[in-house]
């Protein structure tokens, strides 16, 4: 007996592609049912980046099944990777599914707490019009902020929940009508911030 048929479970494709998939797995038909390598050919399709699960078995009498889970993104980490809703680090050869992604990046091991933080930002600051694009923690664990009209906010390593609500007060009421001039926002001091603006005096100005 050989195995001469395919047959898949996958659900609905966003980064992976069956044209891809299929050439790999049609590489084992017609190999003797009972002696063909499913295990080496359950390491080539788990190889790929973007699947996250996959099982491969013998049905009978000439059968491959293949069950297959692709792994969901989130976002781009650092400058070469991506990472899953579930904090997994990877670095994938072609992304298909059209973004925007945001942008993280952070300490090792962070990958996790990044997702709920940047989801977090997203929820009280879209309402006062603030979209959030890239959230960075670097080696000093302070937080960078941008977002999509290029501003930059500095909140530290300290208090980051309390300076995120007062940037979700002070934007709309003080900082809004000034936004295209404002390069960057330090929301370091105790009970206010200071501005770094676009042109002008090089000198932070404090509010």
């Amino acid at each position: 007996f050989s195995l001469d048929r395919l047959k898949g479970h996958m659900d609905e494709l966003r980064n992976l592609a069956e044209e891809t998939l299929h050439p790999v797995a049609r590489g084992y038909l017609g190999q003797n049912f009972f002696n063909a390598d499913l295990d080496a050919l359950h390491a080539e399709l788990v190889a790929n980046p973007w699947v996250e699960d996959v099982a491969v078995r013998r049905g009978w009498p000439d059968t491959v099944e293949i069950t297959l889970r692709e792994r969901v993104a989130f976002g781009y980490w650092g400058e070469r990777e991506m990472v899953d809703v579930n904090g997994y680090r990877f670095q994938p050869t072609e992304v298909r599914q059209p973004g925007p992604w945001p942008q993280l990046a952070g300490p090792d091991g962070h990958e996790k707490d990044l997702i709920k933080t940047y989801q977090q930002a997203r929820a009280l600051l879209d309402p006062v019009g603030l979209k959030l694009v890239k959230l960075v923690q670097d080696e000093r664990r302070a937080w960078w902020l941008t977002f999509d009209s290029g501003l930059e906010v500095y909140l530290g390593r300290e208090q980051f929940e309390q300076r995120l609500q007062r940037l979700a007060r002070v934007y709309p009421r003080i900082l809004a009508a000034q936004a295209e001039r404002i390069a960057v926002v330090d929301l370091r001091y105790v009970n206010g911030f200071a501005v770094r603006w676009k042109t002008g005096s090089p000198d932070p100005t404090a509010g």
